[in-house]
């Protein structure tokens, strides 16, 4: 693996373009279940490449978002505002509603949530040997289920493991394809 050859001066820049895709993928999926960050169990895609090879491998989309939910109980929607605890305060909600689309545009209060995410170090480790197993090919959702399973006390490697997914056997199963 050139994962541990690579010089201190970072990937290049056209590999760190292919990954952009899984992590603006993986901050929707984590804002839209409320978290502050995006981790490996944020990153995923049920009509991608590597769902198909985890349906080789037995496992189905649905296993996947059951053994998920066992492992993130907690997960639930932003707080919502209560328009009723603000008119307490003397605060209109519908006219800071109205200014914030006048000056930001129409669903301005929504996008409040599109703030920074933190980036769990074990999804950059991930997608860094993603990158390692893609090797010059373009980064892909295959490339990208093994970097999470070569991380394994990543969320995503330890509910693969559940399920019975090993590093071996998806590469084996990859290697037979090609």
């Amino acid at each position: 693996m050139r994962l541990l050859q690579r010089s201190r001066g970072g990937p290049r820049a056209k590999t760190i373009r292919q990954a952009e895709r899984y992590l603006l993928a993986g901050a929707e999926e984590a804002r839209r279940l409320g978290h502050n960050y995006i981790g490996t169990e944020h990153i995923r895609d049920p009509d991608g490449s590597a769902a198909r090879l985890l349906a080789q491998l037995g496992v189905s989309n649905d296993a996947v978002e059951r053994a998920l939910a066992r492992w993130l109980p907690d997960a639930s929607p932003a707080a919502k505002i209560d328009p009723d605890a603000l008119a307490v305060l003397g605060v209109d909600f519908e006219t800071v509603r109205e200014r914030l689309e006048q000056t930001f545009g129409r669903g301005a209060l929504e996008h409040t949530r599109s703030g920074c995410l933190g980036i769990c170090p074990r999804l950059k480790l991930a997608l860094a040997y993603a990158l390692d197993h893609a090797a010059d090919a373009p980064l892909g959702d295959e490339h990208v289920l093994l970097g999470m399973l070569n991380v394994p006390d990543s969320v995503a490697a330890r509910v693969l493991a559940e399920l019975g997914v090993t590093l071996d056997d998806a590469r084996a199963r990859l290697d037979a394809e090609l």
